[in-house]
């Protein structure tokens, strides 16, 4: 499966980003529709309170990641099926090594923690479905949609990018929003030696460009 990545990256004061694109009630609502709902600890309802968990972060760091499907990868995804399960595959592969990545920033960047884009799928099926705790709490991370975060309207606002989707064929591209919270914006050098530096391309075997 060939594809290239391309990162972007945006600081944005936290009563900002929560004012202008949080709104718990409208997407709580969505996520009751979802199968995770009740079934993952990333996912809603949280076990805690959101306005204390958020509150020790001035700043999200965001980084948007844009996966670009070349032709072959396109052309190859004939079925809905095979559309769904080279689709999940990729984009499943990229959110675990941006995990992976913004979890190594948070030894960087004191004080700070990651969230991921959509659950968590490190444990299948979930503790949680058995009533259990968590058995990675420290590997699994919460995705920013789980505490009413507007992803499309963050994508298209703060980086100018509209997000596709699959309908009779795979999208050009796929886009993922991770970010890590932090006292103050993080430095681009930061990004840089994690290899997320705004702006840069990287192909499938991660070679940078």
């Amino acid at each position: 499966m060939g594809f290239q990545l391309e990162y972007r990256t945006r600081p944005i004061e936290m009563e900002r980003f929560r004012r202008t694109y949080q709104d718990r009630e409208r997407f709580l609502a969505c996520c009751r529709e979802c199968p995770r709902y009740e079934a993952r600890w990333s996912c809603p309802p949280l076990s805690f309170d959101v306005d204390d968990f958020l509150a020790p972060y001035a700043w999200a760091n965001l980084l948007c990641a844009r996966i670009f499907l070349d032709d072959g990868t396109i052309g190859a995804a004939g079925t809905p099926e095979k559309m769904k399960t080279m689709g999940w595959n990729i984009v499943s592969q990229v959110k675990f090594e941006l995990e992976e990545r913004l979890r190594e920033m948070e030894e960087r960047v004191p004080g700070s923690l990651s969230l991921s884009s959509g659950g968590c799928h490190r444990c299948d099926p979930c503790a949680r479905e058995a009533g259990q705790p968590c058995r990675q709490p420290d590997q699994m991370r919460y995705s920013l949609d789980a505490f009413g975060f507007d992803l499309t309207a963050i994508t298209q606002d703060l980086f100018g990018i509209e997000i596709l989707w699959c309908r009779e064929r795979l999208p050009d591209y796929f886009t993922l929003i991770h970010g890590i919270l932090s006292a103050a914006p993080v430095p681009g050098e930061v990004w840089e030696a994690a290899g997320l530096g705004d702006g840069k391309t990287t192909d499938a075997g991660g070679k940078g460009a």
